[in-house]
């Protein structure tokens, strides 16, 4: 049997974004379709979680669900567009598109709170794995900001987790720490327990490096510069140094100059790399040209005698 549309029923209609088919159709419920459908069908009206609800019948936390998963889709925004009131209005010069700001999670009822994790035990689990990592009772707001990284940010509950343990490691147990951290992480594309274990570790890395430094520097009394802690990053992982050539550079710029200067060891390092020079031998034999002249000494006296002694063996003068 085949279908056709009834072309009389189309005086009046409004547009589906392509990608709702396209893209979402797979992971879209019939709840998440039908709240879509609701709020495009009356844009310019304020969405009122409440009314689609009494409208659809479902509870407000399920509405929530869905709009929070059409604002992961990036269809919706819990921000406010900011439309001039007239095309004219906006000069053609200054026309541009500018980047929206990030939008921020609604913080959540009580009663929203008590629904989403009597329906989800998987939130009720993180929650108490969040009060026994932190080592204290959840506010309400707490809850909600947990329960907003996990539904409204789509950060999986292992790597909130990660993020709540990384934290607290650093005793920044605040929820607000927590939410900024995890967001942080979020944009460098740490969606996974894999990749934010790689990247602690490489911090840790970083870290170690840095203290190494700053040991082998005598710097104790302040904390490393943003451009410092660069060019420590630089000689590691570009130029491939230990702390014995960061060392050593460090000596010979104190030395030269009486003073630690960052510029100045970086100088050092930059030409030993250029140059190929990767041991400290290398190094000193390079930069210390006394040695390299006792060297050249050497081998030039050592060549020239024993060739006066060949010719000169047996044409020895008498004494007078």
């Amino acid at each position: 049997m085949a279908y056709y549309i009834c072309n009389e029923k189309w005086d009046r209609s409004f547009s589906v974004p392509h990608c709702v088919v396209q893209d979402h159709l797979d992971d879209c419920d019939a709840v998440k379709l039908k709240v879509l459908l609701l709020v495009l069908h009356e844009p310019s009206s304020a969405i009122e979680a409440d009314k689609l609800a009494e409208k659809l019948g479902q509870t407000a936390a399920d509405i929530r669900d869905a709009l929070n998963f059409w604002v992961r889709k990036g269809l919706l925004s819990t921000e406010m567009p900011n439309v001039p009131q007239t095309k004219a209005a906006i000069p053609v010069a200054e026309n541009k598109a500018k980047p929206l700001s990030k939008p921020t999670p609604a913080r959540m009822t009580a009663n929203e709170i008590h629904e989403m994790t009597q329906r989800q035990p998987l939130i009720r689990s993180l929650l108490h794995e969040t009060e026994a990592i932190l080592g204290k009772t959840l506010t309400s707001t707490d809850i909600s900001t947990v329960i907003s990284l996990y539904d409204w940010a789509g950060i999986p509950a292992d790597v909130i987790l990660m993020v709540v343990a990384h934290c607290a490691s650093l005793d920044k147990r605040n929820l607000r720490y927590i939410e900024k951290t995890a967001m942080n992480w979020q944009e460098l594309g740490l969606d996974t327990a894999d990749k934010v274990e790689n990247y602690l570790n490489e911090q840790t890395l970083v870290r170690q490096r840095e203290k190494e430094v700053q040991s082998a520097f005598g710097v104790y009394d302040r904390k490393l510069t943003g451009k410092e802690k660069e060019s420590i990053a630089k000689w590691y992982e570009e130029f491939g140094f230990g702390i014995d050539m960061i060392r050593l550079a460090y000596e010979k710029t104190v030395d030269n100059t009486g003073k630690v200067s960052f510029p100045y060891i970086a100088k050092i390092l930059s030409n030993w790399n250029e140059k190929g020079i990767r041991t400290p031998a290398q190094a000193l034999a390079e930069t210390n040209p006394v040695i390299k002249a006792q060297d050249a000494e050497k081998k030039e006296y050592s060549f020239d005698l024993e060739s006066f002694e060949q010719q000169h063996r047996w044409n020895v003068p008498d004494a007078e």
